[in-house]
């Protein structure tokens, strides 16, 4: 949703207003947006846009927007197109989030229709073997819909286990009663895809109830990029902390700040600390959980001490190897190349020239797929780094246009210098990064 209000913010809110109503604009928002006179003579519509993102991560800065125009000559008729569109944005979210929940519902099996019609199949089928048996009838467990599937093809017996023929043309399912010692024989189904030995195995356990041992969670495809999370969410989430940063300072004012990466079992996330008392939560391998929270721009946005609070050490998460390695690892070149504009780069480069101007900095990097360039501006500029050192980069935004692609720092953005000194690489103290 925040990016919906960021769309009517610059695309309506401030595109279509005179340059003289802008420089009103970013005068009476100076203060909330911390604009100093140079910014306010240099910073344009996107910029503005950017900074009311950063400081109004509820709606990007529209409601201020409307208010600000409301009083505004000749802007009213502005201020009242921009609350519609508002409206109709929170409409088209509704709707999509019911029809979100609708299809869900479509989705869920009818659980309790498929456990009546089994047991009934189930009653019946132990009723016709406790006839021939004369032994009581079984009290039968609860079977999921896999072990009702058809036997339709005779199963070859192994060595070890027991001879499985074809099943009665009578019958629809193939029912095998193991010798137990109580007066309720329990009966078990045999899956078509299950093989006779680990009936076999299962089989052998009198008086115990056959269960499926729990499969370790592997993820079939491990995601290459952080999820992204959009607008507030109250949570709560429960993930490990795989790496994080010591507290930096960042903006005009020096404000202190954190980045950190966590992750469930499934997937990994970008955060953004805006409250450096929160670091020692931020303790790699540690579970955490984190709530009331904004999704923006593909981080996790925690302005609050009170939306994470620590977990139980009792409690664990497995993390897969290889969604840690991706969580951690430094993207190729070639990759970034293909990557639309608007990501934000995590990783570590090799420098190969280095290019000092006024204002900024143009470092060239490379790998063994390509080259690209890393513009500094600001504070990072202080940095003291050469050709043949590396640069750890945190918070890179990837810009592009049709005649190169480029990585150039924000206000969130800071980096690491690795020296090679005889053979070696040593880690300037400019920040200590700590990872699991």
């Amino acid at each position: 949703m925040v990016n919906e209000y960021k769309k009517i913010v610059l695309l309506i809110g401030l595109s279509r207003i005179r340059d003289h109503d802008f420089r009103m604009v970013k005068s009476l928002l100076s203060k909330e947006l911390k604009l100093n006179k140079n910014m306010q003579d240099d910073y344009d519509r996107v910029n503005i846009a950017d900074l009311m993102e950063d400081k109004f991560p509820e709606d990007a800065g529209l409601d201020q927007l409307i208010e600000l125009y409301k009083e505004m000559p000749g802007l009213g008729d502005l201020a009242s197109e921009l609350k519609k569109e508002k409206a109709k944005a929170n409409r088209k979210q509704a709707v999509k989030s019911k029809t979100e929940v609708k299809r869900r519902r479509q989705g869920e099996p009818s659980t309790s229709q498929a456990m009546s019609t089994t047991n009934e199949e189930l009653e019946a089928e132990s009723g016709r073997s406790t006839n021939n048996s004369q032994t009581p009838r079984s009290s039968l467990p609860t079977v999921s819909r896999r072990d009702q599937v058809t036997q339709m093809s005779p199963i070859k017996a192994s060595s070890s286990g027991p001879t499985c023929s074809r099943a009665p043309a009578t019958s629809r399912h193939r029912v095998q009663k193991p010798q137990v010692s109580s007066a309720a024989s329990i009966v078990r189904f045999l899956s078509p895809r299950e093989s006779p030995a680990r009936a076999s195995s299962s089989a052998q356990a009198p008086g115990v109830s056959a269960a499926i041992p729990a499969k370790k969670q592997r993820l079939k495809t491990v995601p290459r990029e952080p999820s992204e999370v959009d607008g507030h969410q109250q949570g709560p989430k429960h993930v490990m902390v795989l790496k994080a940063t010591k507290p930096f300072k960042y903006g005009t004012r020096e404000e202190w700040m954190f980045h950190a990466t966590v992750a469930t079992e499934t997937e990994f996330f970008r955060v953004k600390v805006f409250d450096i008392v929160l670091k020692d939560n931020f303790i790699p391998s540690k579970i955490i959980t984190i709530s009331d929270y904004v999704g923006q721009n593909g981080f996790i946005i925690i302005h609050k001490a009170s939306s994470v609070s620590k977990v139980n050490d009792s409690q664990s998460m497995h993390i897969p190897p290889s969604l840690r390695q991706r969580a951690n690892a430094t993207p190729k070149i070639e990759y970034l190349c293909s990557k639309r504009r608007g990501i934000f780069v995590f990783g570590v480069f090799k420098v190969t020239k280095k290019d000092e101007m006024e204002n900024r900095i143009c470092y060239e990097i490379e790998d063994n797929t390509g080259v690209m360039e890393v513009m500094v501006y600001g504070r990072l500029t202080s940095v003291d780094c050469n050709p043949g050192n590396k640069l750890r980069l945190m918070c890179f935004e990837l810009i592009s246009d049709e005649d190169k692609v480029q990585l150039r720092s924000t206000r969130y953005s800071d980096m690491q210098v690795i020296k090679a000194k005889n053979g070696e690489t040593t880690t300037q103290p400019f920040f200590s990064y700590e990872t699991a």
